[in-house]
């Protein structure tokens, strides 16, 4: 009974903290792009953050063996809350501290979402795994329809990046009343000897062949991630463009949760994860083609689907692989630590890889990395079901 409570209460939080990221989040690459129309200050921003979260991860695990896990949760938020903060507090010159600033989303993604995964497992079962994470996509479907669209009128209406002030201060609004209702929840820490060696290099099939899909899967949505958004704001040049764009593709989203999420099962996962790849590689052959708002518009939709259909899974199996091991009760947060490194390579290595793309291939290099990433859904298949 207080599993289930504890279940819709965390439910309740995530609502709130996906409509406060879906709110500020696709416009935060936006608006460093506007401040200064170059790459690089977005990838060092971004690689300054991606450096930060795997080293927090594993200081979570650490600390997780002493303090209630809830506790590592909420301070993910108050984080985000520093996040959004700063740029509040230096406007237009957050280009001059991009590396402050992504260390501090680092911070903010370690805690958060190391206190996600692992009270996903502490409230959720094999029974209801899928189920769960069907009503997370819903919900952040729903958040994606109504913020983006939201925040692209009031930053076209309120002029000299106001706008964009506006929507930073709600989502630190959203976040403290996340915190608030986080403070209801319960957990206890694990008192064990901490380790995780034996599960980055781990002997365990199953388990490594996991670590690899994430690789795969991480690589993918790095560079997805903010490129995909530029690449409509400089179509069309308007921020309304994107939150309308970010909208649609919200839709998408929520049809795919809805007409899928009931056919969820352990055993339907494989054909999922091959349908996605399939239409995640067919769909970039249309910006091959040519790069406009129509055919990224046309490609992000179809994305859309193919990434429910790809990242639904995974996530569903990760965690039943780590509930095969007899002590994984006591060991389920070094698993989501050892979960993090391989996605902390991708992430690294992808954003590097960008650059390089950019710098040897300006002409057809966006082309070339949009293809690449295309392909990694077939290695998150052939990782998870090459046995």
């Amino acid at each position: 009974m207080e599993k289930d409570k504890n279940l819709k209460r965390f439910m309740l939080t995530i609502a709130l903290f996906m409509a406060a990221t879906v709110l500020s989040d696709a416009f935060v690459n936006i608006y460093l792009w506007r401040l200064k129309a170059d790459y690089i200050p977005i990838t060092i921003y971004m690689l300054s953050c991606y450096i930060t979260i795997p080293i927090i991860f594993y200081l979570c695990g650490y600390i997780g063996m002493h303090i209630d896990r809830v506790t590592i949760y909420i301070i993910g938020i108050f984080c985000y809350i520093t996040f959004y903060g700063m740029v509040l507090i230096f406007r237009e010159n957050i280009t001059q501290h991009v590396i402050l600033w992504g260390f501090v989303k680092g911070l903010a993604m370690g805690f958060f979402f190391f206190g996600y995964h692992i009270l996903t497992f502490d409230f959720t079962s094999v029974s209801n795994r899928d189920a769960f994470y069907t009503n997370t996509s819903i919900i952040s479907g729903t958040s994606s329809l109504l913020g983006p669209l939201t925040a692209g009128f009031i930053i076209t209406y309120f002029k000299n990046f106001s706008g964009y002030y506006i929507i930073f201060g709600c989502s630190v609004v959203f976040f403290i009343v996340a915190v608030a209702l986080s403070f209801s929840m319960k957990s206890t820490p694990i008192k064990r000897p901490y380790k995780i060696e034996d599960l980055v290099f781990t002997k365990n099939k199953k388990w490594q062949d996991t670590l690899i899909a994430y690789l795969f899967l991480s690589g993918k949505d790095t560079i997805a991630t903010f490129l995909i958004g530029i690449l409509v704001f400089k179509s069309t040049l308007s921020e309304s463009s994107v939150g309308k764009y970010a909208s649609l593709i919200a839709v998408a989203a929520i049809c795919t949760a809805l007409l899928f999420g009931r056919f969820s099962k352990p055993q339907t996962r494989k054909s999922f994860v091959l349908t996605g790849a399939i239409l995640a590689f067919a769909a970039a052959f249309l910006l091959m083609y040519k790069i406009n708002i129509y055919t990224l518009v046309i490609y992000s939709i179809i994305s859309a689907v193919a990434d429910y259909l790809v990242r639904t899974p995974i996530s569903a199996h990760a965690l039943d692989v780590i509930s095969l091991d007899t002590n994984a009760n006591e060991r389920k947060m070094e698993y989501i630590v050892a979960r993090d490194v391989p996605t902390a390579v991708g992430r690294i290595v992808m954003l590097v890889v960008f650059v390089l793309f950019l710098q040897y291939m300006p002409v057809n290099g966006i082309k070339a990395i949009i293809l690449l990433i295309s392909m990694f859904p077939f290695g998150v298949y052939w990782a998870m079901y090459k046995r």
